[in-house]
């Protein structure tokens, strides 16, 4: 697991899903890197960008099968293990079909670039669950 995720998993309280759990049985074969977790019954997607320009993708398959099984998720784009931002599906939907986040037909991946907006970002665990309505 990259260290920034693990940074951000343990600060937030985020855990991989036991092999018992629906979810993980569904997309364990799918996910080549742990990128996915659970935190109080929400799946969260990981993604890092270590680049001095951050970019993030994510397979469009995911998504489909996401939300096929509707099973509610978030997608979480770091650039440290403490900030990035944080899209619920409704943000995810929007992105995509605004045309913000473009997909690649060779990898079939959307991506992501900046700017994105400042209302998704957060600089710290306790802004991240905030965002997502965990914390007061």
């Amino acid at each position: 697991m990259d260290i920034e995720i693990k940074e951000f998993t343990d600060g937030v309280g985020a855990t991989e899903p036991e092999s018992s759990n629906e979810a993980h049985n569904l997309f364990r074969n799918l996910f080549q890197r742990s990128n996915y977790f659970l935190l109080k019954g929400r799946f969260l997607i990981v993604k890092v960008s270590r680049s001095p320009k951050p970019f993030w993708g994510v397979g469009k398959k995911f998504l489909e099968l996401f939300n096929k099984h509707k099973i509610e998720y978030m997608l979480v784009l770091l650039v440290s293990g403490r900030e990035g931002w944080v899209f619920d599906k409704h943000d995810i939907d929007y992105n995509i079909k605004k045309g913000y986040w473009k997909l690649n037909t060779k990898d079939n991946n959307y991506k992501i670039n900046p700017p994105l907006k400042d209302k998704n970002s957060f600089s710290t665990h306790k802004q991240f669950l905030k965002k997502i309505g965990l914390e007061s």
